[in-house]
């Protein structure tokens, strides 16, 4: 068997098996808990303003297998909303802290909020890549974060979710090391 056959076999396969899914013709709903993430209690007030901005042209939300889209992943809430929280939490955590009677805005970018799973003919690879700019007082910091997971089997809406968790418990470490500086310059 040559191996373009194999490969076209492989393909062949792994698209039977998808179709065998469970996911929602309208994508893999994957539920982020902002709280569990950020830390802040439900209902507690804000003390920043934050503005988040969707800087991305394009989004990349699907599941694929050796380069074919096999569904979209439908993340809820949307990602500025999660980007929200988050940087609202870090940044009232920053200001309390800091002890900041008059804060000023947070502006915030998204320029990457990306879930994949690109795939071998071996095993898939979840990947989760979030990059934000953050401005306050017109300086500005970049804050990344990304985080993976590699199985052999179809990649699960449990391993989605739990590798976009952690991207984003790491993009909230990173968001709050900023605020810190950005806070800090006066």
């Amino acid at each position: 068997m040559t191996p373009c056959l194999r490969n076209h076999l492989a393909v062949c396969a792994i698209s039977l098996l998808a179709g065998c899914s469970t996911a929602p013709p309208e994508g893999l709903p994957i539920q982020i808990d902002t709280a569990q993430i950020a830390g802040r209690a439900a209902g507690a007030p804000p003390r920043a303003k934050v503005e988040v901005t969707d800087l991305r042209r394009e989004a990349e939300m699907e599941r694929t297998a050796l380069g074919v889209s096999l569904g979209k992943i439908d993340l809820r809430p949307p990602a500025p909303d999660i980007v929200r929280a988050i940087v609202q939490a870090k940044a009232d955590e920053v200001i309390a802290r800091q002890g900041i009677a008059d804060p000023p805005t947070v502006l915030c970018g998204i320029r990457e909020f990306d879930i994949t799973t690109p795939s071998t003919p071996i095993y898939w690879d979840v990947d989760a890549k979030i990059g934000l700019v953050l401005r306050v007082r017109g300086r500005d910091r970049e804050v990344a974060a990304a985080a993976t997971d590699r199985t052999f089997v179809w990649p699960s809406q449990e391993l989605i979710t739990g590798v976009t968790t952690e991207a984003l418990k790491r993009l909230a470490a990173e968001t709050e090391r900023a605020l810190t500086e950005l806070f800090a310059e006066r």
